[in-house]
């Protein structure tokens, strides 16, 4: 029997992939102004916002320290800004890498010369494919507060909100939407416009050559930073 190709490898790969596949889900999202309003109005509950643009695989760079590679970043029609981040394994998931990058997408929406007070609220989303603090809810909201004061709303417009993937009650929205992100095959999602645009990257021609391309792209950026690691610890020149 002949090795497969690396295409071959690729469609094959791209026959099981989920929505919580991160290659996956940027893929389903990046772009898809309808289908990325959908996913924030679920998940926060509100329906008050309209997503203006979305973009995956956001890098914001820091010539300070780490740098960050977004799932999604999206902004609504009033400057709010969302960090979209799926995650299988709880350790990538962590408060501090909340926090991590929180801070990174909040350097980028105070424009020079404008007040502290402009700053637009922004929101950063862990999508966990297990229960991140083990309650069974569908979803943990935490912001700063003020001890003194009977835990008052510290109101920084700063928020943290950690999905719980394991939520499937498909009588509500969010726990539809966690049903259809471990879906493999599309005609087993619930939501119409996910189903849509899943059927497209899986079982089209041009879906699955784009998938191709940003697997590509991946796998090139890996070997990218293998080699920056490489050559910090002195093994390649």
């Amino acid at each position: 029997m002949s090795e497969l190709t690396q295409h071959e490898k690729d469609l094959l790969a791209i026959a099981e992939f989920r929505m919580f596949d991160d290659t996956f889900m940027s893929a389903v999202f990046d772009g898809q102004i309808n289908e990325t309003e959908l996913l924030l109005r679920v998940v926060l509950g509100r329906e008050d916002f309209q997503v203006k643009s979305c973009e995956a695989q956001f890098y914001i760079s820091n010539i300070y320290g780490r740098e960050a590679r977004l799932d999604i970043l999206a902004r609504d029609q009033s400057g709010k800004a969302y960090n979209v981040e799926v995650q299988r394994v709880l350790s990538g998931a962590s408060v501090q890498r909340a926090r991590f990058n929180s801070a990174m997408v909040d350097v980028m929406l105070l424009k020079k010369g404008e007040a502290h007070q402009q700053m637009p609220d922004r929101y950063t989303i862990f999508i966990t494919e297990d229960d991140m603090f083990g309650k069974g809810i569908p979803a943990y909201h935490a912001c700063n507060k003020i001890d003194e004061l009977d835990n008052m709303p510290l109101n920084d417009g700063g928020y943290i909100v950690y999905v719980n993937g394991q939520y499937r009650n498909v009588d509500t929205p969010i726990g539809q939407m966690m049903h259809d992100f471990f879906c493999v095959n599309a005609d087993e999602i619930i939501n119409p416009l996910l189903k849509e645009r899943v059927k497209y990257l899986k079982e089209t021609e041009g879906g699955r050559n784009q998938m191709c391309a940003i697997m590509e792209n991946r796998l090139n950026e890996e070997k990218i930073e293998l080699a920056k690691q490489a050559i910090k610890r002195g093994k390649l020149s």
